[in-house]
């Protein structure tokens, strides 16, 4: 007996993208989203693209990671799910790779015979491993390109297809950036049965602006998808039609380096999210979540979450190490200092550094700076630059280096604090005596 699948359950892969714009058409999984930081930037991140996304959205921006960097995540979709793993590696000399494995799945799905009984469930399936490179010629300009594995499995049915993307990222004029994506440049086509499918050729285009010493990101995106039609012949045409998707987003640190709020829209959901993150000098962990509202469709379908957690790790750092954490300068005592270990792990040699210490009102209390590499170790005597003893509390340093080709490295983080005074006393006076 021959089994019919139930139509409305294959569409379920598509469904997970309800209501989108390009959410009916093949490989919708690879123009969605892969984690909360972008769903919640309203999918806008061709201009952004500095995570281990950018392998998913635009290649060339992979550049801009100085850490290996390893992204989890997982999406609540309607009636389906989707999960998601991305790693980015920079490399000294070979450029910056990145690997992306994504999966698009529904399970339990309800099949039927041909007499419209029911029959044994079955589980549908896309699955994306993307390998990417991206060669990186000016510290402004980033090339990329990916090449896409591609498996689809419905029931009994599955097949195989290979894709080649190309994209640039263009850092010029700061505080701007312009990213563009090329998706499909080698089509995937997918025979499951008899009826060979086609993925569309798509065109991601992006700017994004960053503002307050980069503590927000104004980023919008259009997406225009090439779609196949067919000739008076009945032969398949590829044709460009001009339906533009756009997508929007903002990114807002309310802590710099901790807390960081997000809001976006496009045309079917608007989107709100959080991140918490935390950074060390050698790696930095953090949690973001996503938050998606469905205004497509009146708010009738149900809001959907999304959660990721990523790992930033070894690569290209620079940082100080401080002793003692907690220091009582005296200026008649030239020994007694505070000793700054700098870490410095660039691609190129150094041009110039920086370091900066500030007080807890973020007032400047004391510079450092020269040319090419910086020592290995320097003292603090608790004076500022004009000579004269801070003030107790606590300490915080910002370090610079900028590379033989203009890139920099920064870093912020806890320096030492100053105590000079003892615990305040209590002198108790009893009457009589």
């Amino acid at each position: 007996m021959r089994k019919v699948i139930s139509a409305t359950a294959v569409l379920l892969l598509a469904g997970g993208f309800a209501l989108a714009e390009e959410g009916g058409l093949a490989g919708a999984f690879l123009n969605y989203g892969p984690g909360p930081r972008s769903l919640a930037l309203g999918k806008a991140f061709t201009a952004v693209s500095d995570d281990a996304q950018a392998g998913y959205f635009n290649p060339g921006g992979l550049f801009q990671l100085n850490a290996h960097e390893v992204i989890l995540a997982h999406s609540q979709l309607h009636g389906a799910r989707m999960e998601y793993i991305g790693y980015a590696i920079p490399t000294r000399e070979l450029g910056t790779f990145g690997v992306t494995l994504l999966n698009l799945g529904a399970e339990g799905l309800d099949s039927r015979t041909s007499r419209n009984e029911p029959f044994q469930s079955f589980v549908a399936a896309e699955n994306a491993f993307i390998i990417s490179y991206c060669y990186n010629p000016w510290n402004f300009l980033g090339l990329g390109a990916n090449l896409k594995l591609i498996t689809q499995n419905i029931a009994q049915y599955s097949d195989i297809a290979f894709g080649i993307d190309a994209g640039l990222l263009f850092k010029l004029p700061r505080p701007f950036s312009f990213g563009i994506m090329a998706q499909n440049l080698l089509v995937p086509t997918m025979q499951l049965s008899t009826v060979p499918v086609e993925y569309p050729r798509t065109l991601r285009a992006g700017a994004a602006v960053r503002l307050l010493d980069d503590r927000v990101t104004i980023t919008a995106d259009a997406t225009m998808p090439m779609l196949w039609d067919v000739d008076e012949t009945g032969s398949p045409v590829e044709t460009f039609t001009p339906n533009i998707t756009p997508h929007g987003g903002v990114e807002f640190a309310i802590i710099p380096g901790i807390l960081v709020q997000r809001a976006g829209i496009d045309p079917n959901d608007i989107t709100l999210g959080l991140g918490v993150q935390r950074y060390w000098g050698k790696m930095g962990i953090g949690v973001d979540y996503a938050f998606l509202l469905h205004h497509r469709s009146n708010y009738r379908m149900a809001p959907t979450h999304k959660v990721g957690v990523f790992l930033s790790f070894a690569g290209f750092r620079v940082w100080i190490d401080a002793q003692p954490s907690v220091f009582s300068p005296t200026p008649e005592n030239d020994q007694n200092v505070l000793w700054m270990d700098i870490r410095v792990m660039s691609r190129q040699p150094a041009k110039r550094w920086q370091i900066l210490i500030k007080n807890s009102l973020g007032e400047i209390v004391r510079t450092f700076n020269g040319w090419e590499d910086p020592p290995l170790r320097l003292s603090w005597d608790g004076l500022d630059d004009v000579g004269r003893l801070v003030s107790d509390g606590r300490y915080r340093y910002e370090i610079l280096v900028v590379d033989q080709r203009e890139a920099p490295l920064d870093f912020s983080g806890f320096l030492t604090e100053i105590r000079t005074k003892g615990p305040q006393g209590r002198i108790e006076i009893r009457p009589g005596e």
